[in-house]
C-alpha cells in the first residue's frame, strides 16, 4: 500500500519538476499554478494519505485496509488530481467540478479506511487518528474553497484564496505532518518521545490556530488571523520541544533520513515567525502577499515541507524495500561526515535564500538558490533511487 501510494506520489513530484522547469524556460500564466497543483495536491497529498494509513494501521495493531477502498482511493484521487491539472488551465467548469468530486469521494474512502482500522484494532489510540482526521477535514473544507476559486465565483467576505491556503496548507499538510512527527522522529532518532502530555497542547493550539486563520481571512477579521498566526507559533515550539528531546536523548550515529527531517523543522518556526511579525506589523494580508511572502515561502515549502518530505521518502521506501523483501536488504548505513555535510549545506541554502528575499540580500540569491538545487538534486537523486528498487523489486501490489 505504501509503495503504491509512493510511487504514484513520486509521479506527480516529478511531473511538478518538469511544469516547473517549463515554466522557467517559457513561463505562461497557468505555469505557476500547474507546477504547484502537481506538488501538492498529486504530490505531497497522496504521500500524505499513503503514509497516514501505514501509521495508522502500525498505531492500532491492526492490518492495512480492504483492497476495494485502497485501490478506490488511488484510482479516484490520480483522476481527481490530473482532471483539475487539466479543467482548470482550460476553464472546463465542469471539468472541474468532476475533478473536485473524484477529490472529495477519494477523501471519504480514505476516512473509511481509517474507521475500519480503527474498529478492528487491537488497541486504543487517540492521537493514531485525530491529527489525520483533524486534516482531511480542513482538506475537504480547503477543496470547496478551492472550487470557488476556480469558478471564479464572487467571494465579498474577506480573502477566499487566504482561507483556501490555511486549509490546505496549515491545516491538511501541516496538521499530517505535525501529528506524524510526533511518533516517526522517535522511530527515526530511537528514542520515545519525552513529553508525550505535550501532544495533546500543540494538537490544541495548532488545529485552534489553522480555524481561527481560515475563518480570519476568509471574513476579513484581521486580529483573528493574527491569533491564528502566533497559536500556529505555539504549536510549533510544542512539537519542537519533542523532537529537540528526541534528538538530544539518540544513542549512536544518526541516519540520513533522521538529520534531514531534524533540520526541516526549525524551519517551520521561522517561517511561522516571519509571518506573524509581518502580520502584526504590516496587516495578515501581507503575510500571504506582502514582501515577506517569498521568504516565508521559501522558510516553508522548500525548509520544511521539502526537507520533511525528502527525509521521511528515504526512510519509508527503505522499509518498504527491507520488508517487501523479507528482511533479506539492511536499512541504509549512517556516514555521519557526509550526512551531515549535505544537511548542513541545505539549511546554509535555504537560510541564505530566505535572508536574500526577506530582507534584500540580492547577491546570496542566485549562489543560495543553486546550492539549494544541488543539495536537491542529491537528496532527490537517492530518492529516485530507492523507489526505483520499490518498482523493480519490491513490485508494491494493492
Amino acid at each position: 500500500m505504501v509503495g503504491s501510494f509512493f510511487v504514484c506520489g513520486i509521479a506527480f513530484l516529478l511531473a511538478a519538476a518538469v511544469a516547473g522547469l517549463i515554466q522557467a524556460i517559457a513561463p505562461w500564466s497557468w505555469g505557476s499554478w500547474l507546477a504547484l497543483h502537481l506538488a501538492f495536491v498529486g504530490g505531497i497529498s497522496q504521500l500524505v494519505l499513503g503514509a497516514s494509513q501505514f501509521f495508522v494501521g502500525a498505531f492500532l495493531a491492526t492490518d492495512p485496509p480492504p483492497r476495494r477502498l485502497v485501490r478506490g482511493e488511488l484510482l479516484l484521487w490520480n483522476l481527481g488530481a490530473v482532471g483539475l491539472a487539466v479543467a482548470v488551465p482550460t476553464n472546463a467548469g465542469g471539468g472541474i467540478w468532476i475533478a473536485v468530486g473524484c477529490l472529495v469521494v477519494a477523501l471519504g474512502l480514505w476516512t473509511a479506511s481509517i474507521a475500519v482500522m480503527w474498529r478492528r484494532s487491537l488497541r486504543r489510540s487517540v492521537w493514531a487518528i485525530a491529527w489525520y482526521c483533524s486534516g482531511a477535514l480542513f482538506l475537504g473544507f480547503g477543496v470547496i474553497a478551492g472550487s470557488l476559486l476556480a469558478h471564479g465565483l464572487p467571494w465579498s467576505h474577506g480573502d477566499l484564496l487566504g482561507a483556501h491556503m490555511s486549509l490546505n496548507l496549515a491545516g491538511w499538510f501541516g496538521g499530517a505532518i505535525v501529528g506524524t512527527l510526533h511518533t516517526f522522529y522517535p522511530s527515526l532518532t530511537q528514542t520515545q518521545l519525552r513529553y508525550p502530555g505535550l501532544q495533546g497542547l500543540t494538537f490544541g493550539a495548532w488545529t485552534g490556530g489553522v480555524v481561527a486563520l481560515a475563518v480570519g481571512y476568509g471574513w476579513g477579521l484581521d486580529p483573528l488571523a493574527i491569533v491564528g498566526w502566533i497559536t500556529l507559533c505555539l504549536g510549533a515550539l510544542g512539537l519542537l520541544a519533542n523532537l529537540a528531546a528526541c534528538l538530544r536523548d539518540a544513542n549512536g550515529p544518526l541516519s540520513l533520513a533522521a538529520r534531514v527531517v531534524g533540520a526541516a523543522q526549525p524551519f517551520l518556526l521561522a517561517a511561522l515567525l516571519v509571518a506573524t511579525i509581518s502580520a502584526i506589523g504590516s496587516g495578515p494580508e501581507q503575510s500571504l502577499t506582502g514582501m515577506s511572502r517569498a521568504a516565508v515561502g521559501t522558510l516553508l515549502v522548500a525548509g520544511w515541507i521539502g526537507l520533511t518530505v525528502l527525509g521521511s521518502l528515504l526512510h519509508l521506501l527503505a522499509v518498504v524495500i527491507r520488508v517487501r523483501g523479507g528482511f533479506a536488504a539492511a536499512m541504509p548505513v549512517p556516514r555521519p561526515r557526509l550526512d551531515s555535510g549535505v544537511v548542513a549545506l541545505a539549511m546554509v541554502a535555504i537560510t541564505a535564500l530566505a535572508l536574500a528575499q526577506g530582507v534584500g540580500l540580492d547577491g546570496l540569491h542566485n549562489p543560495a538558490r543553486l546550492l539549494l538545487l544541488a543539495v536537491y538534486g542529491v537528496l532527490g537523486a537517492r530518492v529516485a533511487q530507492l523507489a526505483a528498487r520499490v518498482v523493480a523489486r519490491a513490485r508494491p501490489s494493492i
